[in-house]
């Protein structure tokens, strides 16, 4: 008998926290929370490009920064998931595990890329 292969499919589905927004537009109002809103995407599409070349073997401290400003950026708006990714790699980054983080670090540009598609196409819905 042949073993079977399992081909895992690597989905995820985006969340975020619309309390979050909610929150963001009752203590700056609409106008200005829309405005964080599409800044914190830019600089969240921004970091992301830059973590996703960085060698966390040779530039850990580069990554570390990037990941926090991308965390705090993602927990601002209300991305959660991709906030809690970005705590992972993060975690794995300071426990120096290289098979974790290459496993994580591939799973923060899948969630990235998804949740900032997710809450673009929120952005559309609303108007």
């Amino acid at each position: 008998m042949e073993p079977s292969v399992i081909k895992l499919q690597m989905e995820e589905p985006a969340r975020f926290n619309p309390d979050r927004l909610e929150r963001l537009c009752a203590e700056v109002g609409e106008l200005r929370a829309e405005s964080e809103v599409a800044r914190a995407l830019e600089a969240i599409s921004a970091w992301l490009q830059e973590i996703e070349v960085i060698n966390p073997l040779t530039d850990a401290s580069a990554l570390a920064t990037r990941l926090n400003a991308l965390i705090a950026a993602s927990d601002h708006i209300g991305m959660a998931t991709l906030a809690r990714v970005g705590r992972n790699v993060s975690a794995c980054l300071a426990r120096s595990d290289t098979v974790a983080l290459a496993a994580t670090h591939s799973r923060l540009m899948r969630v990235g890329d998804r949740s900032i598609h997710a809450i673009w196409d929120l952005e559309d819905l609303s108007g």
